[in-house]
């Protein structure tokens, strides 16, 4: 059997132990699966899942109407609305759990394919990382990679199952705000390189601590396929979780190769970075990258000098691929980042905002506020924050506001976004104010006030801080730097 003929809807009823109902019978074969009906593209299957806010299977007409071959649906629904299913042009499948099925089907499909399988974690980075050894490997290798942050077990089942049939890599990331989410992330889709690329304070409401952070993220290093383990060995605690326990011991036992990537003596070792910003404000990370007597000299368009462990982890990635020196540093010309993770853009008005809106916890603000404060400006340029609070932190939440307050001190003006900034009673002078939300603050914010100013925006993902960048890109945003 051709691998292209491997999904035909009969054979994805078969590994499904599940009946197919057609009103006209087809064997088209779904080249990925959807569950948002507005993504789905003719051929596509959907799987009607219900989430905490909103229900799939309301939008299962909608999904056909855009063109899918196939859907996925509750087998209660299906009996209850079995004539009105039936009379549209797709074939159905009732299971007892569509996310289960999903799985499922991802599942037999990886191993169908069988791809090497790099598997990223982290408290930050894991995102900006994938997308570097995705950019890396692409040219030399087929090599599939998620198109946004699916970190999930359902993200992580809808990218493999839209990776095309001769994928040589597959480029994996998974998040966790629980114990136990990524050891079930890699007993179903097992991988066979891991990455760790941070542990720090973020989700403690789930995690309960930073060794609980600790914990959660070293799951990755169950999977039983693992061959490779790269991770911050500037990280003390990380370093010596991966070294001394008995997760460590095992990775030692079975031969499986654990290289570290920092600034300190290591397998990979970062020096001499180096953060330009010219006049245009274009930015260029410079980095030196050494293994053993070997060194590589990498630039790339990015701003925010804690790109350069990402790098790191990537040349770390690509380099046990088997990608050459030379073209991992060519790559690297071409590195991105990702929407919300330190992207520059210019205004009309000769401000400049540092999209940074993705997300926020207390090392990645840190990260933010300092790369704010070392920003070489050309003239009387102003340095102004506009950040929103830092959600899942748990009882210490207010510690940590307070530690990013003092940090963004010096900063010229500062507006906060969020209940959280009001747990702090003595906030620096340079805050102007604290706001319920985006929208209030936008409201009551003129950006044509503030020419000549850099102007920072991060903030947790609660906020939506990046309906600030639109709103103002819409006033007269020329581009991205």
């Amino acid at each position: 059997m051709k691998l292209r003929e491997f999904f035909t809807l009969e054979r994805v009823s078969r590994i499904l132990g599940a009946e197919k109902y057609d009103r006209f019978p087809s064997e088209r074969i779904p080249p990925a699966f959807r569950i948002d009906s507005r993504e789905v593209a003719p051929g596509d299957g959907f799987i009607a899942m219900r989430g905490e806010n909103d229900d799939g299977h309301s939008y299962i007409k909608e999904a056909v109407k855009a063109g899918a071959a196939c859907v996925i649906l509750e087998k209660g629904y299906f009996e209850e609305q079995r004539e009105e299913m039936l009379r549209l042009d797709a074939s159905f499948i009732p299971v007892p759990e569509p996310m289960e099925a999903a799985v499922k089907l991802a599942r037999a499909w990886l191993d169908e394919v069988s791809p090497r399988v790099i598997g990223i974690t982290g408290s930050v980075g894991k995102t900006t990382t994938r997308e570097f050894i995705y950019r890396a490997l692409k040219d030399k290798f087929r090599t599939h990679s998620a198109i946004r942050s699916y970190n999930t077990l359902i993200g992580i089942s809808l990218t493999i199952l839209s990776m095309p049939p001769d994928a040589e890599i597959l480029v994996l990331e998974y998040g966790t705000n629980h114990p136990g989410e990524i050891r079930e992330m890699v007993r179903n889709f097992p991988i066979s390189h891991a990455l760790v690329t941070e542990i720090s304070d973020a989700h403690l409401e789930g995690l309960g601590s930073i060794e609980g952070v600790l914990a959660a993220k070293i799951e990755i290093s169950e999977s039983e396929r693992l061959e490779y383990m790269s991770y911050n060995s500037d990280n003390d605690l990380l370093s010596a979780a991966i070294t001394r326990m008995p997760e460590g011991e095992k990775l030692k036992k079975n031969g499986i190769r654990q290289v570290g990537v920092g600034y300190s003596n290591s397998g990979i070792r970062i020096s001499d970075v180096r953060q330009v910003v010219n006049d245009r404000f274009e930015p260029r990370l410079f980095v030196t990258l050494s293994a053993g007597e070997k060194k590589i000299q990498c630039q790339a368009p990015l701003f925010g000098k804690q790109h350069s462990r990402n790098i790191g982890f990537a040349y770390a990635a690509s380099s046990e691929m088997g990608l050459e020196d030379e073209a991992f540093a060519e790559a690297a010309k071409g590195f991105r980042l990702p929407a919300g993770r330190g992207v520059i853009k210019t205004c009309g008005n000769e401000c400049v905002l540092i999209d940074e809106t993705y997300n926020a916890n207390p090392t990645s603000m840190s990260h933010a506020i300092k790369n704010l404060l070392e920003m070489e400006i050309p003239g009387d340029f102003k340095r102004i924050a506009v950040i929103g609070g830092m959600r899942e932190l748990g009882i210490e939440s207010s510690r940590f506001h307070e530690v990013v307050l003092s940090r963004a001190a010096l900063l010229d003006d500062v507006y906060l976004i969020g209940s959280e900034w009001n747990e702090v009673r003595k906030k620096p002078d340079a805050v102007r104010g604290v706001w319920e939300s985006a929208e209030e603050f936008g409201s009551s914010f003129d950006l044509g006030e503030c020419g000549r100013s850099a102007i920072l925006l991060k903030g947790s993902r609660f906020y939506g801080m990046e309906r600030l960048i639109l709103a103002w890109q819409n006033d007269g945003a020329e581009g991205d730097g």
